[in-house]
């Protein structure tokens, strides 16, 4: 490909995120990343998305944006018309980039992976966490063989009840737009990482609450995972009420002879102990540099950007389209995503437990 022509759907929060690791890119491409076009039904937002980003073009509809010449899509939209989205740019043979979770329920989701396969279109799923310095530091940090073998890992996922602050829309409280609550819209990233982690899981059980009372998004997720390794690890997703904390995940994993954990997702320190040693930390500077080793690119242009976990996302993304290859994760990771998280509601909703790998949603 030539030239990319990106046609952002959904002029809100992860719309404008996206727009802001985009254009940068697009400043060091030398005209082969065009910001075409953004689609939005509020008039404001996709003139505020023009004037701020530099979209070419501004449409009411995402029908109008997919009739332009556009190439490849970022669909940023609420949950619900993910897969309209994905299945009409498929038939135009417009690569895609589909923000998480990929659909409103597993069925769907392998409608849309099947629909793109058989378009021959490249896409991506936007895990975004798998780009992340600090989980990809951690996850090289186990594997030294000082560590010894992972024992237990605790895992706590927290954010206000995305509806305000800086998720300034209700659409996450509405059970006809999202796919579910705090799991699904948020902990699919850390049901998604734990894979990546420590590899595939065997069983689960799982608990839910609704304190918020919106009905059919849970507030609270508590989940116990077995991997086939062995290993076993709780949680926990919550959407509280606390409008100044950060939304913030926390990590802890205890080995053998050794201990990791985390309070940042995307840069900051992680506090490591190692056999007999003392407990110290690997400084946010470091944390760069190990990262920076790890990915070992010789384009060094978005060095400033290591830290951005979404300038990394998109860049992959645009880079695959560039030279005509596989971009990853693709929505067949995300298919697998929403399978673990299907599992995980019916666990929650039955108190059974899960087997993983032989189960399908019904």
């Amino acid at each position: 490909m030539d030239q990319v022509r990106i046609g952002l759907i959904g002029a809100g929060l992860i719309g404008a995120a996206h727009s802001t690791t985009l254009k940068a890119i697009a400043e060091q491409f030398d005209g082969r990343l065009e910001l075409a076009a953004v689609a939005d039904p509020v008039a404001t937002q996709r003139e505020q998305f023009c004037e701020r980003y530099g979209y070419r073009h501004a449409f009411a509809s995402a029908d109008e944006l997919l009739r332009s010449h556009v190439n490849a899509v970022f669909i940023c939209t609420p949950t619900k018309f993910h897969a309209d989205l994905v299945r009409a740019a498929t038939d135009r043979k417009l690569h895609i980039f589909c923000e998480k979770p990929l659909a409103m329920t597993y069925a769907e989701a392998v409608s849309m992976r099947d629909a793109a396969q058989r378009a021959g279109v490249i896409t991506q799923i936007g895990l975004v966490l798998r780009f992340s310095a600090i989980y990809r530091v951690m996850q090289a940090q186990l594997a030294q063989p000082e560590m010894g073998a992972p024992m237990a890992v605790l895992f706590r996922d927290d954010q206000c009840f995305p509806i305000r602050g800086g998720h300034n829309t209700t659409w996450r409280k509405d059970r006809a737009l999202t796919a579910g609550g705090t799991l699904v819209e948020h902990g699919v990233h850390d049901l998604d990482l734990a894979t990546v982690l420590f590899g595939p899981i065997a069983r689960l059980r799982a608990w839910q609450q609704n304190r918020a009372g919106h009905p059919g998004v849970e507030d609270y997720m508590a989940i116990e995972l077995e991997f086939v390794s062995g290993l076993r690890a709780q949680l926990v997703n919550l959407w509280h009420n606390m409008l100044e904390r950060n939304s913030n995940r926390r990590l802890e994993i205890f080995c053998e002879r050794g201990f990791l954990a985390s309070d940042h997702d995307m840069l900051g320190d992680i506090i490591l102990q190692v056999g007999d040693g003392a407990e110290g930390r690997i400084t946010p500077d470091e944390v760069l540099q190990r990262f920076e080793a790890l990915l070992d690119r010789r384009d060094q242009r978005f060095r400033v950007w290591y830290g951005i976990p979404y300038l990394l996302q998109d860049l992959s993304f645009i880079e695959a389209l560039l030279a005509d290859r596989p971009a990853t994760p693709d929505l067949a990771v995300g298919v697998e995503a929403q399978r673990l998280a299907a599992a995980v509601y019916h666990a929650a909703q039955t108190g059974e437990e899960v087997q993983v790998p032989r189960w399908v949603p019904e």
